[in-house]
């Protein structure tokens, strides 16, 4: 498999090729995790099916990692009231259809030249740890902030796994890490993030923008008046300094009114903000954190 090639030709940002081996050392993490009450509710409860890909493909012989920058944010933007901020993944394109028809054209390639090919896709929805993969492919390394950080992309990327049953594939590391700057950890507004590189999911203000169900007072407060997501951690990276951005985004989306949320259906909201990569949620979830975000505001809705 000729990996410049096929980055040539189907337009990846970056790609790799890896054997399909499983992350053995991811295992201890993720039990932890699940101990101490880390695991959240979209996550797989089996930890095998998040680092073995023979769990979703039992031929699994090799994995194409792809990676495609996605929208970003120089800067947070100004709080609006009446309005829901959106943090820079969600501002344009939704990166999860870019990504995955990138794939897909791949996938369909390789069928045609291999026809006894068997394989599995997934960009963000299934059940793999797709950063623990992209770590095998030594073009970048987790950060203390619990991202992926790309050598050249930095950490605003989108990360997609084909498995398949094709032979081949090199593991390599990357000699680079975090530096002892600390200022994700200082910049988190739920505190979610540590020194020794320890996310603390329930208090990072990007998951709290898509959790089901009431909100605690504190999460009401980390949340503040973000609609979806968050940058902070992101923003104030070295690693994200000097990146050539080529992502271009026509018509970036910071502010969402929370009036039009509220009036929308759940066939109008696929209309008006399908395209965004916020709005896999739903409606119902834009809207209860529209509700949330007036009560910050102090907005009287009688």
């Amino acid at each position: 498999m000729e990996i410049e090639a096929i980055k040539n030709r189907i337009g990846f940002h970056d790609v790799a090729h890896i054997p399909a081996v499983a992350l053995h050392e991811m295992k201890a993490i993720f039990e932890q995790r699940e101990k101490n009450g880390r695991r959240l509710p979209i996550e797989p409860d089996s930890v095998n099916e998040r680092i073995d890909p023979r769990c979703v493909l039992p031929s699994a012989r090799s994995i194409v990692v792809a990676f495609e920058q996605t929208p970003f944010a120089e800067k947070m933007p100004e709080a609006k009231p009446g309005y829901g901020r959106l943090a820079g993944v969600s501002r344009d394109r939704d990166y999860h259809h870019l990504l995955g028809e990138k794939l897909r054209r791949l996938e369909q390639a390789l069928k045609e030249e291999y026809p006894e090919l068997e394989s599995y896709l997934q960009v963000d929805t299934g059940p793999l740890y797709e950063r623990g993969f992209a770590e095998l492919t030594g073009k970048g390394f987790l950060g203390r902030n619990g991202l992926f950080i790309h050598d050249t992309l930095g950490s605003y990327v989108g990360i997609g796994l084909l498995v398949t049953n094709l032979p081949g594939g090199e593991i390599k590391v990357s000699e680079k890490k975090c530096g002892d700057c600390m200022k994700c950890v200082s910049a988190c507004p739920g505190g979610a993030l540590s020194k020794e590189g320890i996310v603390d999911p329930r208090r990072c203000r990007s998951w709290i923008t898509q959790k089901r169900g009431e909100l605690t007072e504190r999460e009401k407060h980390i949340m503040g008046d973000w609609l979806y997501g968050c940058d902070q951690c992101q923003i104030v990276c070295p690693k994200n300094q000097g990146i050539e951005h080529t992502f271009q985004v026509e018509d970036p989306v910071e502010h969402i009114s929370l009036d039009a949320i509220r009036e929308t259906s759940n066939r109008t909201f696929k209309e008006s903000f399908g395209h965004l990569s916020g709005s896999w949620r739903g409606a119902k979830q834009w809207k209860k954190n529209a509700d949330y975000i007036d009560d910050y505001f102090g907005k009287d809705r009688e």
